[in-house]
């Protein structure tokens, strides 16, 4: 018999939503057991627990223990992933990818035309001009060259040869 003074808990346990498990409190209040039914509201177990847990509670209750059972879930396979080294090593895999993706990113920006890096062109030279080896230039000619570039690539030629002159 489910009641208050015995319900613990209830959950949907299939993913049909059709059977429950509910927790209860043995008589003397030091076991705790689980029982099974059917989701029949026609039922008198199940109108017991409807009584005592709202259809709304226990689908709020299933959430919450799916929940949990994932964060439990997951937190176990990154322990076991720390223990094997598995996190090292995708670690070291994706800093590599991402230095890839940097310098491949450099590339295309420096090498190509595309219309998007001809876009960010006007805010390069900008960042090249805020540069201390730029603005200690006397190399007016270069600089002039810096502003009249039409491709990436072609500004950050300049900037090198007033870089290479400087040092």
């Amino acid at each position: 018999m489910i009641s208050e003074a015995n319900f613990i808990t209830a959950t949907f346990i299939d993913n049909e939503r059709k059977n429950i498990e509910v927790l209860l409190r043995s008589d003397d209040g030091l076991k705790v057991y689980s029982h099974i039914l059917e989701y029949n509201p026609k039922h008198p177990s199940c109108k017991e627990l409807l009584k005592v847990c709202s259809l709304d509670e226990l689908h709020e209750n299933t959430w919450s223990k799916k929940k949990e059972e994932v964060k439990l879930f997951e937190d176990s396979v990154i322990r076991v992933a720390e223990k094997t080294g598995i996190i090292k090593k995708l670690l070291k895999i994706s800093k590599r990818a991402e230095a890839e993706d940097f310098f491949q990113a450099i590339f295309d920006f420096l090498l190509t035309d595309k219309k998007e890096h001809i876009d960010r062109l006007f805010n390069f030279k900008l960042h090249l001009f805020e540069q201390d080896v730029i603005k200690k230039s006397k190399d007016i000619k270069a600089k002039s060259n810096i502003r009249k570039s039409k491709t990436p690539l072609g500004a950050f030629k300049e900037f090198i040869k007033i870089w290479e002159e400087s040092n």
